[in-house]
């Protein structure tokens, strides 16, 4: 059995209230969190307020890294995983979620690197936000009233991660996380020429919830990357 030890980022997008921020602070100590990113935040994160309510956690407030976009926020990190209360019907991809235990126990273990965003108080994360992440991950609650507080959402997922322990290796090798990332630009490429315009985004998302749910082995990802560049070649010599 292997430990897994993935480097755990929080992405925090708008955040409003600095006793939720001093709490996320104290629950990153919790579970070892190794880095906070707050993507401009509309209260003071180094206030008194965010270090008094961060309790013995208050040394992570100093880790704190402000930053002006979601891209920036997620650079460097092999996945991210974007957190939402609402839960799209069948024709809303951008909103088909994979359950929090779903996540750390099947998808979260293959990666070194792991985002997980979380949106403001008061409206959670916008479309557009939504899309910047590979996965949705939601957290099931009573549907008459399924909308968490913020730092009681973080403490449910950042504990789900840490009870994540290990997994057995594989006796095939595991595809190298930046295979994925190549396979969906020559799709993306391929579909953004054959697809409809107002059906793009949809395809979109959905190879971006296709490939990185699924664990390939090196083998698989190697013939399906070679199947999209020949497949790209044809449809460029078609056209």
């Amino acid at each position: 059995m292997q430990k897994v030890r993935p480097i755990i980022r929080v992405v925090l997008v708008g955040t409003e209230g600095e006793i939720n921020l001093g709490f996320i602070a104290r629950l990153a100590a919790n579970f070892l969190v190794d880095e906070i990113y707050l993507v401009s935040p509309l209260v003071d994160p180094f206030s008194s307020e965010v270090r008094r309510f961060a309790a013995h956690g208050e040394y992570m407030v100093e880790h704190f890294k402000v930053v002006n976009s979601l891209d920036e926020a997620l650079q460097g990190v092999e996945l991210s995983a974007c957190t939402s209360a609402r839960v799209g019907q069948r024709s809303d991809v951008l909103r088909h979620p994979v359950t929090v235990r779903e996540f750390v126990e099947r998808i979260a273990p293959r990666y070194n690197s792991i985002a997980i965003v979380f949106g403001r108080e008061s409206v959670g994360l916008t479309r557009e936000e939504l899309s910047k992440c590979h996965l949705l991950i939601h957290i099931p609650a009573n549907p008459d009233y399924p909308v968490l507080n913020l730092s009681h959402a973080v403490s449910i997922v950042l504990y789900e991660l840490w009870v994540m322990r290990s997994g057995s290796r594989s006796i095939v090798e595991p595809a190298k996380p930046d295979i994925y990332e190549r396979i969906y630009k020559l799709l993306f490429e391929i579909a953004a020429k054959i697809i409809d315009r107002e059906r793009l985004q949809a395809v979109d998302i959905a190879l971006k919830r296709i490939l990185w749910k699924c664990p390939l082995t090196a083998g698989e990802a190697s013939a399906l990357y070679y199947f999209a560049k020949k497949l790209r070649r044809i449809i460029g010599e078609q056209r």
